[in-house]
Order: structure tokens, then C-alpha cells, then sequence
């Protein structure tokens, strides 16, 4: 079993809300990951030295552009879009609406990278022998849904999910998983 060099190409990604598992890979085209800060300050003391302080580790954000040819829908096997998401809405069948409004949905965010062609799902087992990097995102909510257009690049829209790095009562909602090919990596 030969390391990859890089990840590159092809990166599986998906989007759960609830008991719903989207695919929604075949419609971005990048994926940036900011696991927020662990700040540190220091303070200075009477003796000129310096004393540190932590600070609360900030939230993470998860950046995709991608290039939607409609708004979105829950129950498609095939996901064209998020503006459905952005809004809370849940229109089923087509034509699909989406109203601004003031629902905001958590989602389950899983990103990975793998040489394993087995897998189908961010979410899939990796098996043995084969390498993965995968990024899962609990409690992850759209923040951002923002469409543009130009004639030379035709419409792509940015969307940004944001996580807390732990839930109310400290259970992490990030979870960093990878697998060296020596052992499979379980599915989610």
C-alpha cells in the first residue's frame, strides 16, 4: 500500500439533517476549513513578567463555492443547490420555493478524501489498506448563502456553515478522523 502524495481531484462531501444524508459534492467546486482559533493573551504583572490568559476557542467555519442550477430539495437524490437550506424552508416538489424565514436548521457536515473508489458517502467505511482524511461538523448551521454571476465565470455561489467547537454542555462537535491504510476506518 503506496501513500498518496496529495489529495486532489475528487473529495467527497455530505450534508445531514436529521435522519436525510445529501450528497452534496457534485455541486461545489472548493472547500476552505477554519477551525477556529485557540486565542492566547498575556497580561503583564507588577514584576514586568507576563502571565497568560486563554481565551474561549472561537468557532469554526466551513466555506464551499460551488455552482447550483437550482435552489435545492430535501428529497432529492441529487442535490442541485442550498438556497432551500439557507432559508429553512422545506419544499418537495417541484416547483421548488424558498422564503426567507426565521427557522435555522443544524446539519451534520462530513468532508473526506480517500483512494478507497469503494466509497460512495463522506460518511462511508474506508477499508483496510487504503488511506482517508476525513472532517465531520456537528451542530453546523448555513450562514452564509451568497450567489454571484459574471459571463465569464456564469453563476457560483458561496456558502459558509459555522460550528461551535463544543456543544452547550461541552461534548465536541468536531471530529478529525484519518487512517494510514494499516487499519479501515469505520463509517459514521
Amino acid at each position: 500500500m503506496t501513500a498518496p502524495e496529495s489529495w486532489n481531484e475528487v473529495c467527497l462531501v455530505s450534508l445531514t439533517s436529521g435522519s436525510t444524508e445529501m450528497d452534496i459534492a457534485p455541486i461545489m467546486t472548493s472547500v476552505a476549513i477554519n477551525q477556529g482559533g485557540k486565542p492566547v493573551e498575556s497580561v503583564p504583572n507588577l514584576r514586568g513578567g507576563r502571565i497568560l490568559v486563554f481565551k474561549p476557542e472561537e468557532d469554526t467555519e466551513i466555506e464551499f463555492e460551488g455552482m447550483p442550477i437550482g435552489i435545492g430539495d430535501a428529497d432529492a437524490t441529487t442535490q442541485d443547490g442550498l438556497d432551500l437550506f439557507f432559508h429553512g424552508t422545506t419544499s418537495s416538489a417541484a416547483p421548488f420555493i424558498a422564503r426567507s424565514n426565521l427557522s435555522r436548521t443544524p446539519y451534520t457536515l462530513t468532508i473526506m478524501w480517500t483512494d478507497d473508489s469503494t466509497a460512495t458517502s463522506a460518511k462511508s467505511a474506508v477499508t483496510s489498506g487504503k488511506y482517508a482524511l476525513r472532517y465531520q461538523f456537528q451542530n453546523a448551521y448555513l450562514t452564509i448563502c451568497q450567489p454571484s454571476f459574471t459571463t465569464d465565470g456564469g453563476l457560483v455561489s458561496k456558502y459558509t456553515f459555522r460550528c461551535a467547537p463544543r456543544n452547550k454542555a461541552g461534548t465536541s462537535n468536531i471530529l478529525d478522523q484519518s487512517t494510514d491504510g494499516t487499519a479501515e476506518l469505520s463509517a459514521l
